[in-house]
């Protein structure tokens, strides 16, 4: 009778929870005919002249659309370098490599990059055009039918989404004397995260379901290319190879999905154990050893993300005050953005006026000095009808030589009439030259005004920069403030999760196994050989962006874009 084996899957899924804890998995690297490129064990010996390759630690993260299609892949590696080298060997294959943690510089030698260790760690990070070992594929249904992810967005009925895990990595090994593919062997958790307001009745296939109230979490396990590789009939046993979900949803959205590959578990598999009943005793032992050692780096997980719960409140709190004031900034931005374009407005008129008396201050003096040329040569015709001997007066001289007649003429009727001549050319002159006074400071105000506008328009761009900044600010201090209960819940999950995982383990050492062995009919020596063959797949299996020489360990990071309505 069929029956699925979700005793693997609680395996699966309790190591990728615990590896990741620890810190990743065992990688290697394909061949271009995609096999994988068997390698040794062993590092490298250091090369004087080229410096050493290092212990390369892996995590290639794939950006992909909301259907799996790759568009993106980033590799970060850490290349440890427990010998404290003065300089590491970096043979990936990667384009735009920089230095993502410190000041090591790189030459070019031959096909590898020389970083100057000075005795430490290096960690870098570039891009590849390279495909993962293991494709992801998501497809949609609604109602039955089959639809596209963009089209999706908003609908509402009974939605299914798939993932399915074509692994495209293995090697020709020779098995029961013919021979086969032997895939290199994942074990992959998928990740989805559900808005109990959009999504409910949510199930799973190949995965566990766990609501909190106001989100489902779904984390869903496959093992691509295991039943090839045991050569199961599925009518036995039938190992997960995909995640499907199904829930009823209205006004559809779905948030990024995470699925996390890594083949670390299968490298410790001692099958030349299994070839009689007290070897596979044996061989049950160490494995329960093995995920007691698990179970312990499980535990520490635990602990790690109850003090991280505890903190989120913390972080919560910091977000609000954030929040507020970014909405402050905007606000104020947005009156030193109106205040601004009010100057610059009146800043424009107060230059045109200026500009217009500047323009007419040649035409006024010119008028004041035709004037008092006119009112001088009117003094002079009446000096003259009196008799008075005078030189002619001017702007220069008038004054002079008035207070010289007046003195002449003592205190008669005819000196009061001298003075008053004078006190009218005074009180003229007086005016012209406040008129030009005037007029040269109009001048120098069109000039300033021209300055000041140019200014104000710089003040003004720079307060329409600021009022935008300050909008897309508090956009995203928003966004992040209606992200943080998504990530409090997160958190939760993975902390109720990684509670469960002694279960779990328990679970498939009691039972995960011996299903497997039932279908082999007892013949252990056929199911031995081919457990040797996956275990040394993995162990062949170092390096995703590395040289075949090198040792390391990898993990596999997908990311799928989430859907939303335009």
């Amino acid at each position: 009778m069929k029956q699925t084996s979700m005793k693997l899957m609680a395996l699966g899924l309790s190591v990728v929870l615990a590896v990741g804890s620890l810190g990743g998995a065992v990688c290697a690297r394909a061949g271009d005919n995609g096999t994988a490129a068997p390698v040794s064990g062993e590092a490298p010996a250091p090369v004087s002249s080229a410096g050493s390759a290092a212990f390369r630690d892996e995590t290639v993260y794939v950006l992909a659309g909301a259907d799996g299609t790759v568009e993106k892949v980033i590799v970060s590696d850490w290349l440890k370098n427990p010998q404290g080298l003065a300089q590491l060997r970096d043979a990936a294959g990667l384009e735009d490599v920089e230095n993502v943690k410190g000041n090591g510089a790189c030459t070019v030698s031959g096909d590898a990059r020389v970083w100057d260790a000075l005795g430490g760690d290096i960690y870098t990070q570039g891009v590849t055009e390279k495909e993962p070992p293991v494709a992801v594929r998501v497809s949609y249904t609604l109602d039955g039918r089959a639809i596209a992810p963009d089209q999706l967005a908003g609908k509402s009925g009974r939605v299914v989404i798939r993932f399915d895990y074509d692994n495209q990595l293995f090697e020709e090994r020779t098995v029961g004397g013919k021979a086969e593919k032997i895939y290199v062997p994942f074990a992959v958790v998928t990740g989805v995260v559900l808005d109990n307001e959009r999504f409910t009745n949510v199930t799973a296939a190949n995965g566990r379901v766990y609501n909190d109230g106001d989100r489902t979490a779904v984390l869903g396990l496959a093992l691509p290319g295991m039943q090839e590789n045991l050569a199961l009939d599925p009518e036995d046993v039938e190992l997960p190879g995909y995640v499907e979900i199904a829930a009823d949803v209205e006004d559809f959205a779905l948030e990024t999905t995470f699925t996390v590959a890594v083949s670390d578990p299968f490298r410790e598999l001692d099958a030349g154990k299994l070839e009689d009943a007290d070897g596979l005793n044996d061989s049950l032992e160490e494995l329960s050893n093995a995920m007691e050692q698990l179970l312990d780096g499980s535990g520490k997980l635990y602990d790690g993300l109850g003090e991280l719960l505890e903190k989120t409140g913390t972080l919560a709190g910091g977000v609000d005050q954030l929040a507020a004031g970014a909405e402050a900034l905007q606000v104020g931005g947005a009156e030193l953005q109106g205040g601004a374009a009010q100057l610059q407005k009146g800043a424009g008129s107060l230059q045109s006026g200026l500009q217009a008396l500047s323009g007419s201050s040649e035409q006024l003096n010119a008028g004041a000095k035709q004037t008092f040329d006119a009112l001088l040569a009117a003094a002079n015709g009446q000096l003259a009808a009196s008799g008075a001997k005078v030189p002619e007066l001017t702007a220069e001289n008038y004054a002079q030589v008035l207070d010289g007649v007046i003195a002449s003429l003592g205190d008669g009727p005819a000196a009061k009439q001298a003075a008053g001549l004078k006190a009218s050319l005074d009180s003229y002159n007086a005016f012209c030259q406040g008129l030009r006074q005037y007029t040269a400071g109009v001048d120098q105000a069109a000039a300033g005004a021209g300055e000041l506008g140019a200014g104000l328009d710089g003040l003004k761009g720079g307060a329409d920069a600021l009022a935008e900044g300050a909008v897309q600010l508090n956009e995203g201090v928003q966004t992040l403030r209606q992200n943080v209960p998504a990530l409090i819940a997160g958190v939760e999950q993975l902390h109720d999760g990684a509670g469960e995982l002694a279960g779990g383990l328990a679970e498939f050492d009691e039972k995960g196994v011996q299903k497997i062995v039932d279908a082999f009919d007892g013949d252990l020596a056929l199911l031995a050989e081919r457990l040797e063959a996956t275990a040394d797949a993995a162990k062949n299996y170092r390096t995703f962006s590395g040289g075949e020489e090198e040792d390391g360990q990898v993990k596999f990071i997908y990311r799928t874009e989430a859907i939303e309505k335009p």
